[in-house]
């Protein structure tokens, strides 16, 4: 599938949840659901496998899933299991989280950083980035030592590189 048609399932999606107050919840649900797939090999196996039938996979995701999760995240997941779309559904997802995030005027940003960031110093890269933006920064943090020294953070698209690896092979480079 296209990631052009996993963006229109998501912004479908997002359209119903909007519409009906409860982007929060789909949003919950959907991550509930792609980790619970993506962590246990067996039902992952199931639900990608082409040549079990729609009302197999169905009745599986109404044992598993409907008694915990909202009636939209459930009703879609049936839809994309009847379209024979249930193989996208980490996709779909994160293009939700991104159509969630800027109708919220959040950015998710990864901060990689050679020793752990203290609480202080993350909460003040989010506020100097997510003013040029214009956006609040959600921050997940990784420690690389590779990088030696500085940060680097990535933002959707966006890479800021600030890292000592970086400039001693540009400085290399450039010699």
């Amino acid at each position: 599938m296209s990631s052009a048609v996993g963006k229109r399932y998501a912004r479908a999606l997002f359209d119903v949840a909007s519409e009906r107050g409860k982007i929060d919840q789909v949003e919950a649900d959907l991550g509930a659901i792609v980790q619970a797939v993506e962590q246990n090999a067996d039902l992952s196996k199931i639900m990608h496998h082409p040549h079990i039938a729609a009302d197999a996979k169905i009745k599986l995701v109404d044992d598993l899933f409907k008694s915990h999760v909202g009636e939209e995240s459930y009703n879609f997941l049936c839809v994309l299991i009847q379209n024979g779309r249930e193989v996208e559904l980490a996709e779909i997802y994160s293009s939700f989280v991104k159509l969630a995030n800027d109708a919220r005027g959040v950015a998710d940003a990864i901060v990689t950083s050679a020793k752990p960031l203290t609480s202080e110093e993350q909460a003040e890269l989010a506020e100097k980035f997510g003013q040029t933006l214009n956006k609040k920064l959600r921050l997940t943090a990784v420690v690389d030592p590779a990088i030696l020294g500085g940060i680097v953070i990535k933002i959707g698209d966006r890479l800021y590189d600030g890292s000592l690896k970086t400039k001693l092979e540009t400085f290399a480079h450039q010699a």
